[in-house]
């Protein structure tokens, strides 16, 4: 059941495309072997056994690939660091859909960042700061600009952006603190 509501959340998303359904490791192996897939959502407790050997697997055959865990298990995870850079969500199933459904539409966003209006220089500056992880104040700092003034960049840049403020945070640290190119 919950892969058919899985299912029918991911076929509303514009931007994602379903290439396959596995509900065991061996479904999905077999999956990763033949068409592997960019976006791999995943169950770490499978039938049939560990499915974190999925994601083994996918890692081998796509070193492009993404993954999102969407599990019971999720609050006991821990991300082995070989997987680290590819992992981009761990979702609890009792969070609701619409936890996973935000993490997708990052996954999906962060590979097509491009704001409508480009990002003055300045907040070009600002974006990477706040992906090195500094807090208003350090940044206002760092700017020589009051902290208010920053609060007002990061509302305009995540406009531009078209996100929420959480997810700017997230999307600037997944670009490393760089900057945004002109």
């Amino acid at each position: 059941m919950v892969l058919q509501l899985l299912r029918s959340m991911l076929q509303a998303m514009p931007g994602l495309e379903i290439s396959a359904v596995a509900s065991n490791r061996a479904e999905a192996l077999a999956v990763c072997d033949a068409d592997p897939p960019d976006l791999l959502i995943l169950d770490l407790s499978l039938p049939d056994g560990d499915g974190l050997t999925v994601a083994e697997a996918l890692a081998e055959r796509n070193p492009e690939a993404q993954m999102v865990v969407l599990s019971g298990q999720a609050s006991s995870f821990v991300c082995p660091s070989h997987l680290q850079s590819r992992m981009r969500g761990v979702v609890d199933k009792t969070a609701a859909f619409s936890s996973l459904q935000a993490v997708l539409e990052g996954c999906l966003q962060a590979s097509s960042t491009t704001p409508t209006e480009p990002l003055t220089p300045r907040q070009r500056q600002i974006y990477g700061l706040i992906g090195q992880g500094l807090s208003n104040k350090e940044i206002a700092k760092a700017t020589d600009l009051s902290i208010a003034t920053v609060e007002t960049h990061r509302k305009a840049i995540a406009q531009k952006l078209g996100i929420s403020g959480a997810e700017l945070i997230r999307q600037a640290a997944l670009l490393g603190g760089l900057e945004l190119k002109p």
